[in-house]
């Protein structure tokens, strides 16, 4: 019943014709929340790309135009989560990108947080992978309205938006405080974080109360990649968070975290690899790995130690991008260039 609500909802968004005001071509595909399940599929195929279920993900497969095998492995939602696909020239480079986006619904406040998989595809088939955390609160129009073409130049504009328990006064009547936190163009199958002069257009997008957004404050959570001039670095060593901190939380006392002196578990709570400057990074990014055989990737959350274990054996050199925290190194992605 479920499943057949939402097919309902996507087909009167898309006789709507708000689909096509947001951004041209973004076209819904499928739900894969279902791989795997007992007595359901386990492949879904979407045009020259096909999703099998791998445990507790799922991997996208296919091959680049030189005939190399590529693979990405992404988490994935059950239940009362799902997991759609769309697609779209996100980039307008002629080649039809990915969008899987898992939804988590939640109690109480800020509950339409989504998390984007995007697998844009460059001049030579293979895909560039991006991940990102933002909320669509127009949700049950399937986030359409987060992205647009407002520069009209045909390439994607993503707005990413937060969202936390209010402060503000007088309070909003939903106690929320939701804001923009970035604005992201698509070109050359990446993601940039762009400033437009004027916000309102974008504000207007979302249709919703937002705090006023000052972009100087935003954090480049971007994966534009450039190994020319970057420095020759390489991973050392990859250190998994310990279970006794994982997931130890700050105490939160009416919406607001209790600031106190930190403890070990700042540190081993968090996923870290140590880069050949000596420089220590935080949290996984997703791993991009390019070979003679094709291109792998693993999404950030969806265990990428062993290819990191990888990636050090074989003392290849690391390119890193963008950055999700804005206290330490924390990168979005993480390419390894091929061996020589």
């Amino acid at each position: 019943m479920r499943r057949s609500c939402r097919v309902w909802l996507i087909f009167t968004c898309l006789c709507s014709g708000s689909l096509w005001a947001a951004f041209p071509g973004l076209r819904y595909l499928d739900d894969v929340g279902d791989l795997g399940i007992p007595g359901m599929r386990t492949s879904v195929q979407f045009g020259r790309t096909q999703a099998v279920w791998a445990d507790d993900s799922v991997r996208f497969q296919g091959r680049d135009d030189d005939g190399k095998r590529w693979q990405a492995v992404l988490p994935f939602k059950q239940g009362l989560g799902y997991t759609a696909v769309w697609q779209a020239d996100f980039d307008h480079n002629s080649r039809p990108d990915l969008l899987i986006a898992s939804y988590d619904p939640r109690n109480g406040r800020c509950t339409d947080g989504v998390t984007l998989y995007f697998l844009l595809f460059n001049d030579h088939g293979q895909p560039v992978p991006w991940v990102i955390q933002t909320h669509a609160p127009n949700s049950r129009q399937f986030f359409p309205d987060i992205f647009a073409d407002l520069n009209h130049n045909g390439r994607a504009e993503l707005v990413v938006t937060d969202c936390a328990y209010s402060y503000s006064e007088p309070r909003p009547r939903s106690g929320e405080d939701r804001s923009i936190t970035g604005i992201y163009e698509a070109k050359d199958a990446t993601w940039s974080l762009i400033k437009p002069a004027n916000l309102a257009s974008y504000t207007a997008l979302i249709n919703d109360q937002l705090l006023p957004a000052n972009s100087s404050d935003w954090l480049d959570q971007g994966n534009r990649l450039d190994p020319r001039g970057s420095p020759a670095i390489r991973l050392t060593a990859v250190f998994a968070a310990s279970d006794s901190c994982r997931g130890v939380w700050l105490p939160i006392v009416d919406g607001r975290v209790q600031e106190g002196p930190r403890d070990n578990c700042d540190e081993l709570g968090h996923d870290r690899m140590q880069l050949s400057n000596g420089t220590v990074c935080y949290d996984w990014p997703t791993v991009m790995v390019d070979g003679e055989d094709g291109r792998e990737i693993v999404a950030e959350s969806a265990h990428p130690e062993p290819l990191l274990q990888k990636i050090i054996g074989q003392r290849r050199t690391v390119v890193l991008a963008g950055q999700k925290d804005p206290n330490r190194c924390s990168p979005v992605l993480l390419w390894a260039l091929r061996a020589r």
